[in-house]
């Protein structure tokens, strides 16, 4: 093992930029100036619509079971989860279902963002559905609606209410930077296999978090 002192540190380091440099090189990264940005609203690359007042289509009773995103289910640097199941009414829209490919973003602050991969699911209340047009990568287009230069843009946009809130129509009209379709798919690429490495780092976090709390509930006599 590697003793936790100054070479853990280096070696750390070292072991990072090693990665970073693995993922330039799949990239076949170019220099700057050699594809052309294109600044677009999103509302010129995406239909953006919210999710469903969900209180208003719960019909107990129905046998009607649907898996509900709702506020805590998109969390940062997180894979979708805490899905709710609940019975729900069959006149519930289409619109309000999950497409694979879909984008959705918290519209309370801080508007975390989640490229969605499952079709059928519900996407509840405070969400807004993100459903780009042909010609744009789904996937890029979530990196870059995550990225700190468009949080910004949020951050103005937002009401002054005690939490923060982004209208539908204000998050239409959010501008973005967008290189070519080719492009946009090979940073996608790069991006979703960093992403999968801050999922790894978080399950671990959790898992070593549970272990922590088990050790010290079977020590005090707990479950």
């Amino acid at each position: 093992g590697v003793e936790m002192n100054d070479t853990y540190v280096e070696w750390m380091v070292k072991r990072k930029t090693s990665v970073a440099m693995k993922f330039l090189k799949m990239l076949k990264w170019h220099p700057e100036g050699e594809f052309i940005m294109n600044t677009f609203k999103l509302k010129e690359m995406a239909d953006v619509n919210s999710g469903v007042t969900v209180r208003r289509y719960i019909d107990e009773g129905s046998n009607n079971f649907k898996e509900v995103i709702v506020q805590k289910s998109i969390q940062k640097g997180r894979k979708l989860s805490d899905l709710q199941k609940m019975e729900m009414s069959s006149k519930l829209n289409e619109r309000y279902f999950t497409v694979k490919g879909d984008i959705l973003m918290k519209t309370p602050y801080p508007n975390d963002v989640v490229h969605i991969s499952r079709e059928g699911l519900v996407v509840g209340d405070r969400i807004a559905i993100i459903r780009v047009s042909d010609g744009f990568d789904s996937s890029f287009i979530a990196h870059l609606l995550d990225n700190v230069s468009v949080r910004k843009q949020l951050t103005k946009l937002t009401s002054s209410e005690r939490i923060p809130q982004l209208s539908i129509k204000d998050l239409k009209e959010v501008e973005l930077q967008v290189p070519d379709l080719e492009t946009q798919k090979k940073y996608a690429k790069v991006l979703n296999l960093i992403d999968e490495r801050i999922y790894t780092n978080y399950e671990i976090i959790d898992n070593d978090t549970r272990l922590k709390e088990g050790i010290l509930n079977k020590l005090l006599g707990g479950d």
